[in-house]
């Protein structure tokens, strides 16, 4: 009588444990596999107006991004700039990239775990041209995970970088593919547009070194020799500075500069398939540093020390007329 009762409780146990079991596979999994985006946002580029963003970094201060006949500017207060290219096109490819892979919370409970609280998050708004809102996501703390290679032998593991994000309508948190934290959480000058001298190596014929006194010369090319005043220079000498040209850009931007004096130091830049390209050097007063403009970014002023950009640019004769073997 007794072995019978015990064995018809753990035969109504056993039925009520495949209950719970079909319950949770039926009703649960499914539930759960739906709250899980296959993409955190949709919009259509072409309609995306304006940027607005926020990041930590800057303790709060944002800076927006605007499209004007067809090209991006940046704005932080009253300093506008252009921006790098394809930086834009690259923020809203990352943004459209966003896909979750796993569900991390539900709600604000675990916000600042994450790092994606107003505060601690960085917010990425895009707007079209009516400033009606097509995104708004906060991108919060960057992860590491450490992932078992099967084909990397022994002990070998790959680190696998997500961030958890989520909607700014929303609570739930997701962790997604990428470096987004990193990649969102940027300065203003992170994303102007550097570009100094931007020129081809084997279009470059000729350039004018304008210094002080009488320091001044000329470098220019003939008969596929370079030559200082009739002197042949060090071609891997030439060949090295002009490489630089392929794609110079500036350091620390020098904002609201206006300048007093002429420039102490000039270049000019001549070639073939190329508009003359002009630099300009000022002398900071009392201090090291040096502010340069080039025409390729005629409204943009850079600071440098000699050392620095400065020093890539203004080479003195001897440097290139170094005793050829």
């Amino acid at each position: 009588m007794s072995n019978r009762f015990n064995n018809k409780r753990l035969l109504l146990l056993l039925c009520g444990l495949i209950t719970i079991l079909l319950v949770t596979v039926v009703v649960k999994i499914p539930k759960e596999n739906a709250t899980l985006k296959s993409k955190l946002v949709e919009f259509d580029t072409s309609l995306v107006s304006k940027i607005i963003l926020i990041p930590p970094i800057t303790k709060g201060a944002a800076f927006e991004f605007y499209k004007e006949n067809g090209r991006w500017s940046v704005q932080q207060s009253s300093i506008i700039s252009a921006t790098q290219e394809g930086a834009v096109q690259n923020l809203i490819n990352d943004a459209l990239g966003l896909k979750p892979q796993s569900l991390a919370a539900v709600n604000k409970s675990s916000w600042k775990e994450f790092e994606i609280t107003d505060s601690l998050a960085t917010r990425l708004k895009f707007l079209d041209k009516k400033g009606k809102t097509l995104a708004d996501i906060m991108v919060g703390k960057l992860n590491f995970k450490q992932q078992e290679n099967p084909y990397s032998g022994y002990g070998g593991n790959n680190v696998q970088a997500t961030s958890f994000v989520r909607l700014y309508s929303e609570q739930k948190v997701y962790e997604v593919d990428g470096l987004m934290s990193f990649s969102f959480n940027t300065k203003f000058d992170d994303w102007r547009d550097k570009t100094f001298i931007k020129a081809k190596r084997n279009d470059i014929t000729g350039i004018r070194f304008i210094y002080p006194a009488d320091s001044s010369f000329s470098l220019n090319k003939k008969e596929n020799l370079w030559q200082i005043d009739g002197r042949i220079a060090d071609s891997t000498t030439v060949a090295n500075y002009l490489a630089s040209f392929g794609l110079l850009d500036g350091e620390n931007f020098k904002d609201n500069y206006k300048p007093v004096t002429s420039p102490v130091y000039q270049l000019s830049v001549e070639g073939n398939n190329l508009l003359n390209v002009t630099v300009k050097g000022f002398k900071e007063e009392g201090t090291e540093e040096y502010v340069l403009n080039s025409s390729q970014n005629p409204d943009v002023y850079f600071t440098t020390k000699k050392n620095g950009l400065f020093d890539k640019i203004f080479k003195s004769k001897s440097h290139f007329l170094k005793e050829r073997k």
